[in-house]
């Protein structure tokens, strides 16, 4: 096969549909209920995580495509971007393959994500203090009424509807974890668990997070003509979009103080768990946090190893208190910015594609926290 160094926009988009790299999926151990009950039987014991296989046409395609230099018929800016986004996602598919390996495991995530910085240790530390001036933490309501499935599926659609995204769906999923959610932007689904239950509280924070953010990003990124701008893509978008994720649960009055510390403990976590045990690191991890979320922590961490009571670390979840840090940072200075950023899934330097007008101003913007408030009491919660 002669490979190639030019390609179209439609050529390199119909390619890069075709790679299949659920990472989330691939990384959850198939026996975790089973190592998570052997771990608390014990003072002692590591998991022994296993995982399913994989098999896909990654190394095909990414093989067809790996000496473009140039999508021709675009901008050089979003050529670049998309030469960029084939070397991401060779590294994403090897990532994905190297489940199970501690050592490659550890270094390619640390490769596409990075470790914490000293400065955002400390800040961490400080939250896990309880220092969390600025960060509008709210107390959880008590005695909250507790939702199922067939209300929360009957709200998210009423969601939906009332933001324009008539075209998404409420679906039920057993690849995801117990009492789990996760965004599907491919189909256009919320994937739910069968069991899955939330207090009306909860909900908001969930809704704001998913749907008024993770949804509304891939929305408008579609509709900007570069469909890669509506999926994960480069490692750098991550920051901002869990971090726009979570400024909005804190503008809407949704963040407590448990979930910024369960966030700030990721952090912690991954800065000084690369060279303990899963034992060790939850030993450490207990000090700050109660005992299932230690090991919630923990687990976030260690996932995508096999034997953990060998060294490793999966440094992804950091992108979330880091990413807040930055978003509040730079939307304080320019709040212009907000709205920029609902134009795909892009990051901070890509909001001057939008001003430019590369890329077209986001058709749907999130509400306001005042029309956030009239869409949750219409739809009950």
């Amino acid at each position: 096969m002669r490979l190639r160094k030019e390609m179209t926009l439609d050529e390199i988009t119909e390619l890069l549909k075709e790679l299949k790299i659920p990472i989330s999926l691939v990384f959850t151990p198939i026996n975790l209920e089973k190592e998570k009950s052997k771990f608390f039987n014990s003072d002692t014991y590591n998991p022994q995580f296993e995982y399913r296989i994989v098999r896909n046409k990654n190394e095909k395609i990414l093989k067809e495509i790996s000496n473009v230099r140039e999508i021709t018929d675009v901008d050089p800016r979003i050529s670049d971007f998309y030469i960029s986004l084939i070397e991401e996602k060779t590294k994403a598919s090897e990532l994905m393959h190297a489940v199970g390996n501690n050592d490659l495991v550890t270094d390619i995530s640390i490769e596409r994500y990075g470790m914490p910085s000293t400065i955002l240790f400390k800040n961490a530390a400080r939250v896990l203090r309880g220092c969390t001036e600025g960060f509008n933490i709210v107390k959880y309501p008590k005695d909250p009424e507790i939702l199922d499935y067939d209300d929360i599926d009957k709200i998210f659609l009423k969601v939906l509807e009332e933001l324009g995204l008539r075209e998404w769906s409420v679906e039920k999923s057993i690849n995801i974890k117990s009492k789990g959610i996760k965004i599907g932007t491919k189909r256009k689904e919320i994937l739910m668990d069968k069991d899955i239950t939330r207090s009306g509280f909860k909900l908001r924070k969930t809704i704001v997070h998913e749907i008024g953010t993770h949804i509304l990003r891939a929305y408008n990124g579609e509709r900007t003509g570069f469909e890669a701008l509506s999926k994960p893509n480069l490692p750098g978008y991550l920051d901002v979009e869990e971090g726009l994720a979570l400024w909005n649960e804190m503008y809407v009055g949704a963040l407590t103080e448990r979930w910024l510390k369960m966030r700030a403990a990721l952090v912690w976590a991954v800065y000084l768990g690369r060279y303990l045990t899963f034992r060790e690191l939850y030993n450490v991890v207990l000090g700050v946090l109660p005992k299932k979320t230690s090991f919630d922590v923990v687990y976030r961490v260690k996932r995508g190893l096999s034997d953990t009571s060998y060294p490793g670390i999966y440094t992804k979840d950091i992108v979330y208190f880091r990413g807040l840090r930055k978003v509040m940072k730079r939307i304080s200075k320019e709040p212009k910015l907000y709205f920029n950023l609902y134009a795909g899934k892009i990051d901070f330097d890509q909001c001057d594609w939008v001003e430019e007008g590369l890329i077209k101003k986001p058709t749907i913007i999130p509400p306001t926290r005042e029309e956030w408030e009239k869409v949750f009491k219409k739809v009950g919660i």
